[in-house]
């Protein structure tokens, strides 16, 4: 007979925290539709969350934007842990679009610091920010519940696993596609 259990067991065994990643970048892109995609460096444990604005942005409208960002991660950060973190942010233009890189660390990175990013991104950018039209709101109830839910469970145990993989999470069309590179 043929050994489905074992087989099964010996497949899901080798690689959880493989797994662990792609469902942590496929439920960022899920419950945050702002977020044009996510990458996991893992030789930094650093997240990368890429944001698209339409139309031209400029220097001297980005640099403010990126100072409010830092500084309001950074009061959040000392109210939630009393401590700082590290953020990086960088742009890049392409045509009428441009794509601004927020990078975090995985180690510090909360819920309610992808809730603050997201809601400066649309506040600060309007309807110039690219959003994926499938919002939390917009899913079926249990779906957009238990995406919630595995990516708070994920973020609170984020120093119990270790993502070994160079993963990308990306919108295609109506799906979230997660790769390993």
């Amino acid at each position: 007979m043929f050994r489905f259990k074992d087989l099964m067991k010996q497949a899901v065994g080798k690689q959880p925290n493989d797994k662990t990643g792609i469902q942590l970048l496929a439920s960022i892109l899920v419950c945050y539709p702002e977020i044009e995609s996510v990458t996991y460096e893992p030789e930094n444990t650093e997240m990368v969350m890429d944001f698209i604005i339409e139309g031209k942005a400029d220097k001297q409208e980005l640099e403010p934007f990126v100072k409010l960002l830092d500084d309001s991660l950074q009061a959040y950060h000392e109210l939630d842990s009393g401590s700082q973190v590290w953020m990086a942010a960088e742009a890049e233009s392409f045509g009428n679009l441009m794509t601004v890189h927020i990078h975090r660390q995985l180690v510090t990175l909360t819920r309610g610091e992808l809730t603050l990013i997201a809601a400066l991104f649309r506040e600060t950018f309007g309807s110039r920010l690219r959003r994926d039209k499938h919002s939390l709101d917009q899913l079926e109830p249990e779906f957009a519940d238990a995406q919630s839910a595995v990516l708070d469970q994920l973020l609170d145990q984020h120093q119990i696993y270790k993502i070994r993989e160079q993963l990308i999470g990306i919108r295609d069309r109506d799906r979230v596609v997660v790769y390993n590179r």
